[in-house]
C-alpha cells in the first residue's frame, strides 16, 4: 500500500506504508494427508509392541521364578520350552522399532517449522533409539535360538541379564529426542504448553536413567509413553503454520 505525496522538490514520490505485523505462528487444522496421519499414529503402536515383546520375553519356571543365577539345567530347560515365545518377542521388538522410525517423519515435519537444527537433533536421537531396538530384537532372536537349540546355558543367562538392561541402551538417545522436541516446543511454540511440560518431565526422568543405580530399563520405557502421546498430538492436534514474517518498508526520502 502506498500514498501519493509531493516530494521535497515538488515532484511526486510513492512512499510505502508499513504493513501491519503478523503473528509468528497461527493455529491450523489437523493433518489432512492420510499418509502423514498414519505415519504419526505408527508411533502409538510402539508402546504396546515393546510392552508385548517384554511380556513374551519374560520367562518363569515354578513359583520361585527363573533368575540368572539359576542352575544351568533349569535355564536351558525353560528356554527350550519357550523358544518360539522368545522369537515372537524379538519380532515384536523389531516391529516397535519400525513403528518408531516411521513416526519420526511427522515429528520432523512439525519440529522443522520451529528450528531445523533442533529437528535434526531430535530425529537423530529417535533414529538411534529405533536402530538400537532393531539390534536388540535381532540379537535376542539369535541368542534365544542358540540357548534352545544348543543347550547353551551361557546364552540363556545372557538373555536373563539383558532383559531390562536393554532399555538402558535406548535411554540416552530417547532423552536427546524428547529434550530437543521439548526445547523446540517451548522456544518456537510448535506444541501446546501442556505437551511441552509433559516432555520436560519425561526428559528429567530419562536423564535419571543415565545414572548406573537407576532402574534404567523401566525409565527407558517411559520414552515410549512420550512417543504415544506425541503421535496422538501430531495426528489429531492442531499444528502451527508459519505465516510471513513481519515486513517494514522504509519510505524514499
Amino acid at each position: 500500500m502506498t500514498t501519493h505525496n509531493d516530494g521535497p522538490l515538488g515532484t511526486d514520490a510513492n512512499v510505502p506504508l508499513a504493513e501491519p505485523p503478523s503473528e509468528v505462528a497461527k493455529p491450523a487444522g489437523r493433518l489432512r494427508d492420510p499418509w502423514l496421519r498414519a505415519a504419526a499414529l505408527a508411533g502409538a503402536a510402539s508402546l504396546p509392541l515393546f510392552f508385548a515383546g517384554t511380556m513374551f520375553a519374560d520367562v518363569e519356571s515354578g513359583p520361585a521364578g527363573l533368575y540368572p543365577g539359576s542352575p544351568d539345567s533349569q535355564l536351558v530347560k525353560v528356554f527350550v520350552e519357550h523358544r518360539d515365545q522368545q522369537l515372537i518377542a524379538a519380532s515384536l521388538y523389531a516391529a516397535g522399532a519400525v513403528a518408531t522410525l516411521v513416526f519420526l517423519g511427522p515429528l520432523w515435519a512439525r519440529l522443522r517449522a520451529g528450528a531445523e537444527w533442533l529437528a535434526v537433533v531430535a530425529v537423530a536421537g529417535g533414529v538411534t533409539a529405533g536402530v538400537l531396538w532393531m539390534v536388540i530384537g535381532a540379537g535376542w532372536s539369535v541368542t534365544a535360538v542358540v540357548a534352545a537349540d544348543f543347550n547353551d546355558a551361557a546364552a540363556a543367562r545372557f538373555l536373563m541379564v539383558a532383559g531390562w538392561e536393554s532399555g538402558r541402551l535406548t535411554a540416552a538417545p530417547y532423552m536427546v529426542m524428547v529434550a530437543a522436541a521439548t526445547v523446540t516446543g517451548f522456544r518456537h511454540h510448535v506444541f501446546g504448553t501442556w505437551f511441552n511440560a509433559f516432555g520436560l518431565g519425561i526428559t528429567a526422568l530419562l536423564t535419571l536413567a543415565l545414572f548406573p543405580s537407576s532402574p534404567a530399563g523401566l525409565i527407558g520405557m517411559l520414552a515410549t509413553v512420550w512417543v504415544l502421546v506425541a503421535s496422538l498430538v501430531l495426528a489429531f492436534g492442531k499444528h502451527p503454520e508459519r505465516s510471513p514474517s513481519r515486513q517494514m518498508h522504509v519510505g524514499v526520502r
